[in-house]
């Protein structure tokens, strides 16, 4: 390939929360990796953190040493970034090999309490349609183990080949596949609509700039369970792939669901000041660790309580935290649960 330059939520327990309430959110305006792993799913039941991780181990086929697994970047079209976007997660492709790439990007667990949950998010290649780079969006139920995502709900196409030369710029003159596995959806084609692409100038008429496209798709048939949602990069020496404003929508029953998780976990008093009281049960013996989070994600407390069992009430100290929301995650050996609390 031609050398490019790299471009650089939940309720208190027992209540729910009104309709469209924002259950994951992320525009990856500020450096994720505050509340992302770079690692495997563990298999948790719940667990509020994102993962990515690079599952081919392909090198980066352009020397310049882009990460394995989806990383932070500057979007790819110049006009997405007129638009005030500073970042997206990106993902690399270009491996001068024959083996496909495989980036997964995991969200956190998400329970779905009703019919009107909706996914949002949006997606650009680097190039198209020569170069294009496809993807799939699946869902687990259940877990975030890797052999979980069985449920493939988008398919987006990659390049394979320019079979007639003499018309690089038309998208009939390509061979795109739909995916590595049987066809469940269309597979979608990236500006074969004349949309959502501008002109290269630093390029040639066989490629354009792809710009961010957003997507929706209902999440209603996952109605009364927790779900996991990975973007999977998987394609075979192409290029670059961005992703945006991954958002799911819909009625936050989230406190209500974690009662019946493994752990029924509580909070007072809520709104708290200088003390924060955490009582939860234990069915098994397992480690402990209690975090609190801010409002953007960001670990300020964390403290290892031990292997425990059975009935629990630890107090921590919350005298420094400035007024605001809060979230408080108690993580265990097989679940991690939440609750928002408020700071006076």
């Amino acid at each position: 390939m031609k050398k490019i330059i790299l471009l650089a939520a939940v309720s208190i327990s027992g209540f729910a929360a009104k309709a469209q309430d924002t259950l994951i959110w992320n525009n990856f305006e500020n450096d994720p990796f505050t509340n992302m792993q770079i690692a495997i799913p563990p298999g948790y039941l719940t667990d509020t953190s994102w993962y990515t991780f690079d599952l081919d181990g392909n090198a980066d086929g352009s020397s310049t040493n882009r990460p394995g697994e989806w990383y932070w970047s500057a979007p790819f079209a110049p006009g997405d970034t007129l638009t005030g976007n500073t970042g997206v997660m990106a993902s690399n492709s270009w491996s001068n090999s024959n083996t496909p790439n495989e980036n997964i990007l995991v969200t956190p667990s998400v329970y779905i309490g009703d019919t009107t949950a909706v996914l949002s998010w949006k997606s650009a290649p680097y190039q198209t349609p020569r170069y294009l780079d496809g993807y799939q969006v699946l869902i687990a139920v259940g877990n975030n183990d890797i052999s979980s995502f069985t449920d493939t709900i988008f398919k987006a196409s990659e390049y394979v080949s320019l079979d007639v030369p003499a018309f690089p710029y038309q998208y009939g003159a390509y061979t795109f596949l739909p995916g590595p596995t049987a066809n469940p959806l269309a597979p979608f084609v990236h500006g074969m609509d004349s949309t959502y692409t501008e002109f290269d100038p630093a390029s040639d008429s066989s490629r354009l700039l792809g710009r961010l496209r957003p997507f929706t798709y209902s999440l209603a048939a996952y109605n009364g369970q927790t779900i996991f949602i990975m973007f999977r990069h998987y394609c075979t020496d192409d290029n670059l792939l961005s992703l945006d404003d991954i958002l799911v929508t819909g009625t936050d029953y989230t406190g209500i669901h974690e009662a019946n998780s493994g752990v029924s976990f509580s909070t007072y008093p809520n709104p708290a000041k200088d003390e924060l009281n955490i009582s939860y049960e234990l069915t098994s013996s397992s480690n402990v660790v209690l975090n609190v989070y801010n409002i953007e994600g960001k670990l300020m407390s964390s403290e290892n309580k031990g292997v425990l069992s059975g009935a629990q009430t630890n107090r921590i100290d919350i005298s420094n935290l400035p007024a605001g929301m809060y979230r408080v995650e108690l993580v265990t050996e097989m679940v991690r649960s939440n609750q928002k609390i408020v700071v006076q």
